[in-house]
């Protein structure tokens, strides 16, 4: 709906008011007969515009984009006048969604013709944004006044986490990953633990499966084989306290690059016909979703409202809510980083009572700035000294993940870039190894 309209002067006015100028050194009442003459013309061209020009506005984009994406807009305008009609547009954007090439805001529209004027956002900011009201500035006939004029069209916009990156794994690092592991023919029926074969021992199967009769009389390690379950639990944790909320490169936090792998790991996942739960927590828990055949829409719908938080986690309540609500055997894949001591002391010693009732998996996302200080040259006292610190937590951090693997947790240890195809790999390793 278009507000009041409001009259300003063009060029043209301004610089025929200019141009009188020299006839005021002959004489003023001439000048001043020009001017009241000029500003006589500007408010009957401005009357005849404010009541002539009927145009309809609307304006339209994709209803959800990915964090960091671009989009496209088009704002059409069409005229009911009965002659041709110069506009100049714009509209209002939310700061998380910058415009980022100006168009030509200048439009040309014939006798009851349509003009259309597009442009790019780019989605800076993940959560539920809306485009504002549109601007047009309609010159008058005379060309002496353009009349402003606002329309309130909201354009509601949701910025979710991980949609292009789920595009661009889903045939790449999932079915190519899928025909490598020979998993895309896996058997689905029977119970999980259900015995297939025998077949020979491969570096890292899990001991428990050794079926040491059978080894000793082939005289090579032989294992059991188990049918992939057809319904298992994967329930995805995410860490939204403060070191997640670190941005790591291209204006993306950790947390980002976390979401975006825990909706691959959700689609993949649901291709083997697993239940997927959310559970993201820091001071408090957020969100806690059991496992179920939720959908990718709807997991990216929860996930574009997760926020991260400048608190450290607590972790002993976000492990007792998952106790009470996780009750059947699950692959808990937690999405966090180990550089701070006191908290990594606190997340082992509550991850170390899981991994006896479910299947842990670390998704350590590393620090690339410690990583870059640890190693660089240092010249004054000042970098030396921050040189020994970013060693000391790197080497803090190995000994946790170390720490981790012993108690039975596994680790995925990764850059925050690679999050995705490392958590698929590990997820459908799982799967392979029938650890679960």
């Amino acid at each position: 709906m278009s507000a009041r309209p409001i009259p300003l002067p063009t060029a043209l006015l301004g610089g025929l008011l200019a141009a009188t100028s020299p006839v005021y050194l002959a004489s003023v009442q001439v000048g001043l007969g020009i001017d009241l003459l000029l500003v006589v013309l500007a408010l009957l061209d401005g009357v005849r515009t404010g009541r002539e020009p009927r145009l309809q506005v609307s304006r339209s984009t994709a209803s959800h984009v990915s964090t960091g994406a671009e989009a496209a807009v088009e704002v059409t305008i069409r005229s009911e006048t009965d002659r041709p009609i110069a506009v100049r547009v714009t509209d209002d954007l939310p700061p998380a969604m910058p415009r980022i090439r100006e168009p030509d805001a200048d439009l040309q529209l014939r006798s009851r013709g349509t003009g259309r004027w597009a442009y790019t956002l780019r989605a800076d900011q993940r959560g539920r944004h809306s485009l504002g009201p549109v601007h047009l500035r309609v010159r008058g006939q005379m060309g002496l006044v353009w009349m402003r004029r606002r329309f309130q069209i909201d354009t509601a916009v949701q910025v979710q986490p991980g949609l292009d990156d789920l595009r661009q794994y889903r045939l790449l690092a999932v079915q190519h990953r899928l025909r490598d592991l020979g998993l895309r023919a896996s058997r689905l029926r029977g119970q999980a633990g259900a015995f297939e074969s025998l077949r020979e021992y491969i570096r890292g199967d899990d001991p428990r499966h050794i079926e040491w009769k059978s080894s000793a009389r082939h005289r090579r390690m032989v294992v059991r084989q188990y049918e992939v379950e057809r319904s298992q639990n994967v329930m995805i944790a995410l860490d939204l306290g403060r070191t997640m909320t670190e941005e790591i490169g291209e204006g993306r936090s950790r947390l980002d690059h976390a979401l975006s792998a825990a909706l691959l790991l959700a689609y993949v996942a649901g291709m083997h016909q697993d239940r997927v739960g959310l559970f993201a927590f820091a001071d408090t828990v957020q969100v806690f979703l059991p496992p179920s055949r939720i959908g990718i829409d709807r997991l990216a719908d929860v996930l574009t409202d997760v926020r991260g938080r400048m608190v450290e986690p607590h972790y002993p309540q976000a492990f007792s809510r998952l106790g009470q609500g996780l009750k059947r055997r699950s692959l808990v894949v937690l999405f966090t980083d180990v550089i701070d001591p006191g908290a990594s002391r606190s997340l082992l010693a509550h991850l170390a009572p899981s991994a006896r009732r479910h299947l842990p998996l670390v998704v350590a996302m590393k620090n690339p700035q410690i990583e870059t200080a640890a190693t660089s040259g240092a010249r004054t006292d000042r970098a030396l000294a921050e040189r020994a610190a970013a060693e000391e937590l790197l080497d803090q951090r190995a000994r946790t993940l170390a720490a981790m693997r012993r108690t039975g947790v596994l680790v995925a240890d990764t850059q925050a870039s690679d999050a995705a195809p490392e958590v698929v790999n590990s997820y459908l390793d799982v799967k392979r190894r029938a650890l679960l």
